[in-house]
This record gives structure tokens, C-alpha cells and sequence, in this order.
């Protein structure tokens, strides 16, 4: 009876949090008091928060933060979810509303930083861990604020069915970034130097928390702060040599920029020495079909019923001599994002590639033009174009001069256009259009309030607390 009850509360928990810290054999239970004993319960524990954040990006990702914003034209039959993103049609009951593996992913976060302190182990690794823990909180948090704004707050983990934890009213966003920023701060203090190359990127570490840093500042129009941690991303680059921006001479040929930029993206090789290799990675997402399972990118993108497909927006922002184009999309008169992500001659669909590569959430070049944003929003127009000329120059085009720029938002404005072109199909775009303004005149939404996703009619019913974000009903 006491088994049934407690894969009865694990299901509940799932529903309404999305998390259940209950394991339905009591001698793995993450709250049974054979648990929390070595440091292989904390690893395996840090390894499922990872597996619950996979989840969440293996189609978040993409709905999320790429989908909306005129640069995706949509195909109904084949992802009407996603054709009602593209459409700004979104509602209550759209799969992209849920907010399910986040909340997991939290759940299993709060429960390493509050039982992981009290495990015998390496005092190093103890807190690699939980640096990992408070990092990768905030980061759910993170996607959480911007997709839906107000959102339930959870520090504590749940591990019993008690009305007053489990159903949670909204907090308000500003209280939450708050809170991203002070677990960012607190993951910085616990994360470990990184004194060799053999290391993942696919975990969280000290540069991972500076991008995560970057993003959350420049999020919240805090420039300056932005500013510092690039400072700290740049010194850190600088001394160790793990991190670098991809960097061509202006001679390179459009063969050698396809071949060397379209390696940041392919599948990456689980050896951790050829993760050193790849410089320009900073933190990705893994995917494996066998473990974790797969993610949305060859059925979003690539298959010959893709869910999304490039629009004459988008494809008009290239200039006639950027390398990128050839090296993204497919050649012929239909395009798709097939050259950017696999393979020469990749087949997809039946007995073709499968969809588990990697999703890259920072990269150098992405902070680069981060750093350009804040310059130019400090007013350092002839630093921001500097910055924004990196990837203009290694892309085969010509380098701007501050001159041609009146404001700092006409800057901003080129800095965007070049984050589109650079980051296309990274799960940025709609974020970026967010973070700028710009979701109204590029980005085609004249409501703002439906710049923010409508919450889950699964969760509405579910918890009476919540209310459902302005322009959105409970159909």
C-alpha cells in the first residue's frame, strides 16, 4: 500500500511540478535514508538534472527562443504546435506551454544544494557539484522568466504531497532574475579552476557561468555588468587555452570558413581531449539516442516535411558575399538549415541521421556580440564596432566604421542583424528580439501581450494559485 501511494504522489508531482524527487524503488528513493550516503548518489543525481534539462531544450529550444519573429515560415500538418508559434497563434494548450521538464530540472537542482553539503567527499568535487546545481537553477529559471515572466518560485525541494508546497502562486520576474543573478554569483564562488584540458562542455563550469552571466545582464539592460563579466570571459580565455573565438584571415576562402565554422555544430565527439579542440564551444546540451534520446533538430529543420522552413525575412538579411549562407542552408530552390548542423550529403528521415546532436546554448562568438550590444548601449560605439566586426570579417564581408552609425540603437540594430545571421537555428533569435525591443517591428507581434507564452491549461487546472498571462483565455 505504501509503494501505491508513493507512485500516486510521483505521478501528482510530475503533473503539477514536473518534478517527483521520489524513485519508486525505496532503496533508490532520492529521499530514503539509504540515499545521500557517496559521492556516486550526488554524480547520479547531477547526471539526472542534466537528463531532466535536455527534456526541457529538446524542443524548448527551438519553440521557445528560435521559433517566432518572421524568420520561420511553418508547416501545419507536420508541427501544427509549431505553426501556431510561427503564427502567433498560440494558445493554452499548445506543448510549448508547459513548463513541465523545467520545473524538474529545478526540483532535482534544489535537491543536490540542500543534501549534497552534508555527503562525505572531495571538498573540490563537493562543490563542482554544487556550483553545477546553482547554475543550472539558474538557467531553467532563466528560460522560465522570459518565456512566461512571473512564474512560481521553489528553493526548497518537494518531497512530500503537501498542498502548501507543492501549488505555488506566480512571483514576480524581477524577483526571480534577482534570484538567477544570486545563484549565478554563488555558482561562481563554488566553481573549480579548470587546470587541464580534459573537460566536458557539456557541463557546467566557471565560463559557462560567465555566458549564463552575460545573458542575464544583458536581459536585464545592465550593460555595465555585462561589460565586467566579458572582461572576466576575455582574461579567462586569455590564460587558459581552451576558449577562443573562431578566427579566419580576411584571404581565407569560402571553402576553408564552411569547413572550419560548420565544425562548431556537427556532432561532437564524446572524447573529452577532442572537447578541448572545439574552442569556440563554451557550454552545449548532449544528445544521445540510446541515453537522454533525441531533440527537434532534423524534424524542425531538415526532413522533407520540415516543421520549419526559412522565410524570405530571414534569407534577406545576407549580404551577396557572407560565407554563411552556402554554409547553412541547402542548396536548390528549396532551403532548409541542412548545411549549418550535418554532414555533406546527410539523409534524413527513414534509415537517415538521427536526431540527437548537439544543442550549443553558448559559444565565444555568441558572447562576442553580447559584448558589442553593451558597448554600444554604454555609448562605446567605436569598441562595439570592433566587436561586432569579428564575426562580420571572418564571414567573408567588409568591416564597419563607427562613422556609419548616428545612435547607439542604429548600432544595436546591426549588432541584431548580425546575431540573426550568426546564430540562426541556436534558439536566440526570438530572445534577442525580447531583449532589444525589436518583437514588434521585426518581429511582427503589434500585442505585447502576447510577447510572453500563455501558461499551461494543464497547469491552470491543476493549480488554482495560478492566472494565466494578459492576452491569453484557457482554451
Amino acid at each position: 500500500m505504501k509503494k501505491y501511494i508513493k507512485v500516486v504522489f510521483c505521478l501528482i508531482l510530475v503533473s503539477i511540478l514536473g518534478s517527483c524527487s521520489l524513485d519508486f524503488n525505496p532503496k533508490s528513493s532520492l529521499t530514503d535514508d539509504s540515499y545521500w550516503k557517496s559521492e556516486t548518489d550526488v554524480e547520479g543525481s547531477v547526471t539526472a538534472m542534466y537528463y531532466s534539462l535536455s527534456k526541457s531544450l529538446s524542443k524548448g529550444y527551438y519553440d521557445w527562443g528560435e521559433l517566432r519573429g518572421g524568420n520561420w515560415i511553418g508547416n501545419q500538418p507536420n508541427g501544427p504546435d509549431q505553426y501556431d508559434i510561427i503564427t502567433n497563434n498560440i494558445k493554452s494548450t499548445n506543448s510549448a506551454a508547459l513548463w513541465t521538464n523545467l520545473y524538474q530540472t529545478i526540483n532535482r537542482a534544489n535537491l543536490i544544494i540542500k543534501y549534497a553539503p552534508s555527503v562525505s567527499m572531495m571538498p573540490s568535487v563537493k562543490s563542482g557539484y554544487l556550483a553545477e546545481s546553482y547554475a543550472i537553477r539558474a538557467l531553467a529559471y532563466f528560460y522560465v522568466v522570459r518565456v512566461w515572466g512571473d512564474a512560481p518560485l521553489s528553493l526548497e525541494p518537494v518531497e512530500e504531497y503537501l498542498v502548501e508546497t507543492v501549488f505555488k502562486e506566480r512571483t514576480s520576474s524581477e524577483v526571480l532574475l534577482n534570484q538567477i543573478v544570486s545563484d549565478l554569483e554563488t555558482a561562481e564562488m563554488y566553481a573549480q579552476p579548470i587546470s587541464s584540458g580534459t573537460f566536458s562542455r557539456s557541463r557546467v563550469n566557471i565560463m559557462a557561468i560567465y555566458a549564463m552571466m552575460a545573458d542575464v545582464y544583458a536581459w536585464m539592460h545592465e550593460y555595465a555588468k555585462v561589460i565586467e563579466v566579458v572582461e572576466k570571459i576575455n582574461s579567462l580565455a586569455k590564460s587558459k587555452p581552451y576558449w577562443k573565438m573562431l578566427t579566419l584571415s580576411s584571404a581565407a576562402s569560402e571553402s576553408t570558413f564552411s569547413t572550419q565554422w560548420r565544425a562548431i555544430f556537427s556532432k561532437f565527439d564524446r572524447n573529452q581531449s577532442l572537447d578541448k579542440l572545439n574552442q569556440e564551444r563554451i557550454f552545449y546540451i548532449s544528445y544521445n539516442e540510446l541515453e537522454n534520446g533525441t531533440n527537434g533538430n532534423t524534424s524542425y529543420f531538415c526532413t522533407g516535411v520540415a516543421k520549419a522552413m526559412p522565410s524570405e525575412q530571414l534569407l534577406s538579411l545576407y549580404e551577396p558575399d557572407d560565407y554563411r549562407y552556402a554554409a547553412t542552408y541547402s542548396t536548390g530552390s528549396t532551403k532548409r538549415l541542412t548545411l549549418k548542423y550535418w554532414p555533406d550529403n546527410a539523409t534524413f528521415g527513414t534509415g537517415g541521421v538521427v536526431s540527437d546532436g548537439d544543442l550549443i546554448l553558448y559559444r565565444m562568438s555568441d558572447i562576442v556580440l553580447l559584448h558589442a550590444e553593451a558597448l554600444a548601449a554604454s555609448g562605446q560605439l567605436e569598441k562595439a564596432v570592433a566587436e561586432l566586426n569579428k564575426t562580420r570579417v571572418r564571414a567573408g564581408l567588409g568591416e564597419y566604421t563607427a562613422l556609419q552609425f548616428l545612435t547607439p540603437d542604429e548600432l544595436i540594430s546591426a549588432i541584431l542583424k548580425e546575431r540573426t545571421i550568426e546564430l540562426i537555428g541556436e534558439g536566440k533569435y526570438w530572445f534577442d528580439l525580447l531583449r532589444t525591443g525589436h518583437a514588434g517591428d521585426i518581429g511582427g507581434i503589434d500585442d505585447p501581450n502576447k510577447y510572453l507564452f500563455p501558461i499551461s491549461k494543464t497547469h491552470l487546472d491543476e493549480n488554482d494559485k495560478l492566472s494565466q498571462n494578459d492576452g491569453y483565455g484557457t482554451e
